[in-house]
């Protein structure tokens, strides 16, 4: 088996299929933990703890985006086979995100007694100290900016099919013990306890999984502090940091401001009818993350047919996150309130406005991934447009869920990020295709307007057929079957495509 990893550590399509299995088993594990922890927590309790965690994520942007710049950089000196430089930028690298680890943690700490105050974080019985739970968070935010250093150095190295089993099995301890400790009414900074603990052990895996394929990226020391290097450093992760920020913005803003505005007791309806469509898209977008630092070396490299290659597989990987997005949304729409229903009750059944908004959300993110995701490998300048304009359409997004809050909108504030992705979307297709020499137009018309006009569809549809028996539930499948049919063919997937790629799963299995 270790010989089999070592062989395969690297291979795209491998890393996709262990990552869609384990993601599988954790989207039924996550529904089954996340039934307990809110049925042992209450309503308000939970929809406090699930605030806090979207502010603990933030947190881990205290590293400015340097992790990030880190990997971008190694995958393309790793591609230009420029060794020496990538060492002397890493000896750096690791002095600049251990200051900014401690920064991090001296100034949360420090601010940890006014925060909860200022983030509109009222008083819920059984939550103990809140001031506590954001220094116990503080530390997990300081950590994350010390852990990417060793993450992104795995994932630039191409090493994508390793974390994937270590990872899943991580998750389940940290919530299997989140869940006991709920079942005691221990407060909210011990109930944070397991997530710490599974964060320190994730980093040390990190490490080790380092030292295993290339022992000379896993060096603790030497440290150094050139001028030069640092300024490249800093430079570069600003626009990464722009894209962390965008990216956080997308996905705590909502919790943030219902909780603010709405209050805590009815975030879990909120959270929990997205719970779908977020796991959905955490599958999808495993395609793209387990590509990316092959296609960052082909981009990188001065060979012409190795660019051709990677704007080919770039092309292929758009193709189908647009049709798995696209069916995702469709199984989401048939099915959510059934299994809603099932899963936490009738009283968590939300408006088929939310539902809407959920599912484009879901497909035009999945169907723009690949464009996000390749625009800031693409030249020396890629990285700045895509953090300017992930950073920008952030702001938008924010904006237009503050109005929405001000008009008490709960379908407002999800709209919101409906509208800012898509802004998103163009912006960087309009970037990747004159870089790749593409068709902007064909780009947008596939990866924007298919999934949006296909997903307006199937919410048209549902109107149709509003009955939740089992009759109008296979005949609203039905017609979603036929729909995605159509959109699979507008999207380029054909028989020959499909023969090639199981043709190189099945070689890479006999390997």
């Amino acid at each position: 088996m270790i010989a089999w990893l070592q062989r395969n550590r690297t291979s795209v399509r491998l890393a996709f299929g262990l990552g869609l299995a384990s993601r599988i088993a954790s989207v039924a594990l996550s529904l089954f933990w996340s039934r307990l922890l809110l049925h042992t927590m209450g309503d308000a309790l939970n929809g406090l703890f699930i605030a806090f965690q979207g502010v603990a994520r933030l947190g881990g942007l205290g590293d400015f985006g340097t992790g990030g710049a880190v990997g971008l950089r190694a995958g393309q000196m790793l591609g230009k086979g420029d060794e020496t430089k990538l060492q002397i930028f890493l000896a750096n690298a690791r002095s600049a995100l251990l200051t900014l680890g401690g920064a991090v943690l001296v100034i949360l700490l420090a601010l940890s007694p006014w925060l909860p105050n200022w983030l509109r974080f009222g008083p819920v019985a059984g939550a103990g100290s809140l001031t506590i739970l954001f220094v116990v968070g503080a530390f997990s935010a300081a950590l994350l900016v010390v852990g990417v250093y060793f993450y992104n150095l795995n994932y630039a190295h191409g090493t994508v099919l390793w974390p994937v089993l270590p990872a899943f099995i991580l998750t389940q301890l940290s919530l299997g013990s989140h869940w006991l400790l709920a079942r005691a009414h221990f407060p909210l900074w011990v109930q944070y306890l397991p997530y710490l603990a599974v964060a320190v052990a994730s980093v040390l895996l990190a490490k080790k999984m380092l030292d295993w394929s290339h022992p000379w990226l896993g060096r603790l020391i030497p440290l150094r502090c050139d001028g030069p290097e640092w300024k490249f450093l800093f430079t570069s992760s600003g626009w990464v940091y722009l894209c962390g920020l965008g990216n956080l913005i997308y996905t705590t803003t909502d919790r943030v401001l219902i909780n603010a505005v709405f209050g805590s007791a009815i975030l879990p309806k909120y959270y929990y009818n997205y719970k779908l469509c977020e796991l959905a898209v955490i599958v999808v977008v495993t395609a793209s993350s387990v590509s990316m630092p092959k296609i960052t070396q082909w981009l990188a490299d001065r060979d012409e047919s190795k660019q051709k290659r990677a704007a080919a597989e770039i092309n292929r990987l758009n193709q189908f996150q647009i049709v798995l997005g696209c069916a995702a949304a469709f199984v989401y729409l048939a099915a959510n309130d059934w299994f809603v229903r099932l899963w936490l009750g009738a009283g968590y059944h939300a408006p088929a406005a939310w539902q809407a908004a959920f599912a484009l959300n879901l497909a035009i993110t999945a169907g723009g991934d690949a464009g996000i995701q390749v625009a800031g490998r693409c030249g020396t300048n890629g990285i700045r447009a895509a953090g300017m304009a992930i950073a920008a359409a952030g702001l938008l997004n924010l904006a237009l869920a503050i109005v929405a809050a001000k008009l008490h909108s709960i379908t407002g504030i999800a709209s919101a990020t409906v509208v800012a992705q898509s802004c998103l979307n163009v912006a960087l297709a309009i970037y990747v295709c004159r870089h790749l020499g593409l068709s902007v137009l064909r780009w947008i018309a596939k990866s924007l307007l298919l999934p949006l006009l296909a997903v307006l569809a199937a919410a048209g549809l549902k109107t149709i057929f509003p009955d939740e028996s089992f009759l109008r539930l296979c005949e609203l499948s039905g017609c979603y079957a036929a729909l995605l049919l159509l959109v699979a063919w507008l999207a380029g997937i054909n028989r020959e495509l499909l023969r090639s790629e199981w043709a190189i799963v099945r070689s890479m299995l006999k390997a």
